[in-house]
């Protein structure tokens, strides 16, 4: 008799993508919401995001009275308006006008579920818990008057937060995934480097490590030399936000910054920025976002192949997946913070 493949719990039964709920991600760029309501999805629940006044609410998608979706609805004197009948919500999502009966608005006392919205590195952020465990990530160069920044293109992958950070992360693919851009078959070992914590954060830096100097980015930095040598410095907000400066040999500084969001169990959408200190003209802004979908383009089908989409990071599936001493260590270190925070909120 053949040994049976362990079988994986359903995506959104993952004890890690439950734990989920008690954190920040990002739901839609700032510059998205304006004076009309916009519709997001968070871990498969419908959101609507509103600037009401002063107050940037996200709210549940849903009016109590028909089940509209209010986000195709507007916002009417600093009130979330329902496209349907016109009940109009306030920034506690206390429904404060029933137009048909307006003497049943203070009677039948409806109100929209409202969670936690903030701002931040230009992004709207959701929370679905009563308390978020940490502060949002940031992003430095968003205002840094030496940088020229670049909001990127949303994109969606079928695969789970987690493996989309960590495929951010992963420095023995560029090699084979990504020869002859930021990586070459002719240096694929890979040395360990120090991983440590900082409040909400993951840091490691990586030096000492050629890639092709070619194209235009290598005329852009002003370098000759046929392999370059960067440092690249890495910030990962937990559970999913990554931070990388690149800083390269003469000084010149190149920026990412990715904030991957559960869209659901097997959906993530990513939202990210781009910031860098040479080639600033606007001129040379589509060959860099051009530069970043080729990269995109080339990881995409291997990070949706893999199996399963949410990881098993203390079942028998997890046994599977084996990490190579040193060339894995960043992995091995964030799944094991990952599995420390999923286990505090195990029960919440």
């Amino acid at each position: 008799m053949f040994d049976q493949e362990p079988k994986s719990p359903l995506p959104q039964d993952n004890p890690t993508y439950l734990a989920l709920r008690h954190f920040w991600h990002p739901v839609a760029y700032s510059s998205e919401v304006t004076d009309k309501p916009h519709a997001a999805m968070l871990m498969g629940e419908r959101l609507v995001i509103a600037r009401l006044g002063d107050a940037l609410v996200a709210m549940q998608d849903r009016c109590p009275h028909k089940g509209a979706a209010l986000s195709l609805g507007q916002v009417v004197d600093c009130k979330l308006e329902c496209p349907y009948h016109g009940w109009q919500f306030d920034d506690k999502g206390d429904c404060v006008r029933i137009p048909a009966r307006e003497e049943m608005a203070t009677v039948m006392n409806r109100k929209v579920r409202r969670y936690h919205a903030t701002e931040s590195a230009g992004i709207v952020w959701v929370c679905l818990a009563d308390r978020p465990k940490y502060a949002p990530p940031v992003f430095p160069e968003q205002h840094d008057p030496d940088f020229r920044v670049l909001q990127g293109r949303t994109y969606d992958w079928q695969t789970s937060t987690p493996r989309r950070l960590e495929n951010f992360v992963d420095f023995a693919h560029f090699s084979f995934v990504h020869d002859g851009s930021i990586g070459s078959r002719e240096n694929p070992r890979v040395e360990a480097v120090k991983v440590w914590r900082e409040d909400n954060v993951m840091r490691f830096d990586r030096s000492g490590v050629k890639e092709p100097g070619v194209g235009k980015k290598k005329e852009l930095l002003g370098l000759t030399d046929d392999w370059i040598e960067p440092t690249n410095v890495y910030h990962v907000t937990m559970p999913h936000t990554v931070h990388l400066k690149r800083i390269f040999p003469n000084g010149k500084r190149y920026v990412l910054f990715m904030a991957a969001s559960p869209v659901d169990a097997t959906t993530t959408r990513s939202f990210w920025w781009q910031a860098r200190d040479f080639g600033t003209e606007a001129e040379h802004d589509a060959f860099f976002m051009d530069f970043e979908d080729e990269v995109l383009a080339e990881d995409k089908p291997i990070i949706e192949s893999q199996t399963p989409i949410q990881m098993d990071l203390a079942g028998e599936l997890a046994r599977q997946e084996m990490p190579v001493r040193h060339a894995d260590i960043v992995s091995v270190e964030y799944r094991r913070w990952l599995l420390e925070l999923t286990n505090e909120f195990a029960n919440a």
